[in-house]
């Protein structure tokens, strides 16, 4: 008998670890939010990825290439939030507030903060918020200042090999997912050239 119930008490464990493995893994699944999907963008022609959230609480990638090309502005990736690219923009309005990496040529290899100072129609550093600091982003030297236009914005302006990035955040409000989301996103980026 004492065999018996030892044999059930085992047996009884075994189901109750099993049956708590299954449903704290089920449950775990379902918790996860539906902006965990993160998609890498690899940029061949330039030598930088970078990653992103995607899905509904995350952001769509769209790029845009220069119609003037007299100027040394390459392209620019821009994110928007998944949510803003289902709303109607109003036509001659606003767009909402993104995240956004431009690529320029850089054929003199001018530091950052030379090229921000001689550009800025594209660093907006006129509009900056308090000092310009110096950092790397993906090994690559950096400067890093808020600006305040239609959005207030975090940019850093890396300068990598022939190319100048611009990195910039817009946001509304601290507490803003994009705000939140930028930080990530720059700590992503590496170069590989």
């Amino acid at each position: 008998m004492n065999k018996k119930i030892s044999y059930l008490i085992i047996l009884l464990v075994i189901v109750l670890i099993g049956g708590y493995f299954v449903f704290s893994g089920d449950k775990g699944v379902e918790n996860l939010p539906e902006s965990s999907n993160t998609t890498i963008h690899s940029d061949s022609e330039f030598g930088f990825e970078f990653s992103y959230r995607t899905g509904p609480d995350g952001y769509v990638l769209e790029e845009v290439r220069p119609t003037d090309l007299g100027t040394n502005f390459i392209k620019a990736l821009i994110l928007f939030r998944t949510e803003d690219t289902e709303r109607e923009m109003p036509v001659g309005g606003e767009g909402p507030p993104v995240m956004a990496v431009a690529v320029f040529d850089n054929p003199e290899r001018q530091s950052p903060q030379v090229w921000a100072d001689t550009n800025v129609q594209y660093s907006t550093i006129n509009l900056k918020i308090g000092d310009v600091s110096e950092t790397t982003v993906g090994g690559a030297s950096a400067i890093r200042y808020m600006a305040d236009g239609l959005y207030v914005s975090e940019n850093l302006i890396v300068a990598n090999g022939e190319h100048i990035y611009i990195i910039t955040g817009q946001f509304l409000d601290q507490d803003s997912d994009i705000r939140r989301d930028f930080s990530p996103l720059v700590q992503s980026i590496r170069f590989s050239s």
